[in-house]
């Protein structure tokens, strides 16, 4: 039974999102697979989770901003569970900060990711987080409702455009939606934790109240879009895919996931079709582990 039949429904809501908070941090802090013998480190810190509301505008606005392909909650809860099904919910997006060895290793490099990166890449982004995303949505069931991570549903999907890679359900817009941050010069997601990060997110029929958005643009959180300074990610990046313009998705992606990077992936310990990363324009500069902009107000 659902628990806000026990109680004042808005009551109820901040518990369960309370709940939601602590299970999800539990998981991160005692998962077996968020841990590395090898490193003796955690992949992943202590996340944010917070909430946008299933019928937020802004998702609709998504399908000219983004793509016309782009799912809406609606869209995404009633492809799972049938047409008619949605009657409203929530979008939970999490942000999973990268673990400090991690991020240490790689602010030395300089021509691509270090070892611990290139085990990240498999261990903690394919592995830990395909788990984390699978144990959110049957956590809810157990509290009585229907969740499902659109990421692994098999209408998911990543298609190709003239400016590079464009998914069906953007993991960052979403982080957006739910007020967790902003965008920087080089299309990474600038969260309060920074933007080594990655990011994951669940659709519901829970209905709770939502998180505010701050930001008040959807670049305020970088540096040299809101103050015209900084710009370190773009000496950082070793194949010149970033500049004042913007990044380019298309060089990003050869060098991210290419052969040298699939055989980096293996030499590492990992799996080739993970490749081995890069991660450098979110290591060794100022939102690493930090919004900057919090410093500068």
């Amino acid at each position: 039974m659902k628990m806000e039949k026990h109680m004042d429904a808005k009551e109820a809501g901040e518990r369960i999102k309370q709940l939601i908070v602590e299970e999800l941090k539990a998981y991160v802090r005692e998962s077996k697979e968020n841990y590395s013998e090898e490193l003796q480190a955690t992949y992943y810190e202590e996340p944010i989770i917070q909430f946008a509301a299933a019928d937020d505008p802004l998702f609709e606005e998504y399908k000219t901003l983004v793509s016309p392909d782009h799912a809406t909650p609606r869209e995404v809860f009633e492809r799972s569970f049938g047409a008619g099904s949605y009657e409203g919910g929530t979008v939970i997006s999490v942000v999973l900060p990268i673990s400090e060895v991690i991020r240490r290793a790689n602010r030395a490099q300089k021509e691509g990711p270090s070892r611990e990166w290139a085990l990240l890449r498999t261990f903690g982004d394919e592995y830990f987080i395909r788990a984390i995303r699978g144990h959110l949505p049957a956590y809810l069931s157990r509290l009585g409702y229907r969740a499902v991570a659109p990421l692994d549903t098999d209408w998911y999907s990543i298609q190709g455009s003239a400016s590079g890679p464009v998914s069906n359900w953007s993991e960052r817009h979403v982080a957006y939606a739910a007020g967790l941050g902003s965008f920087s010069i080089n299309d990474g997601f600038i969260s309060e934790k920074g933007i080594a990060i990655r990011l994951f997110s669940v659709v519901t029929d829970l209905q709770v109240t939502p998180d505010a958005r701050t930001a008040a643009t959807h670049t305020a959180n970088c540096l040299l879009h809101s103050k015209g300074s900084c710009g370190v990610c773009i000496t950082r990046c070793p194949v010149q895919a970033i500049s004042e313009e913007g990044h380019d998705k298309i060089a990003c992606m050869k060098f991210v996931y290419g052969e040298a990077s699939r055989n980096w992936a293996v030499a590492s310990g990992g799996d080739a079709k993970s490749g081995a990363g890069c991660g450098l324009c979110q290591t060794k500069v100022p939102c690493e582990s930090r919004n900057p902009m919090r410093s500068v107000r």
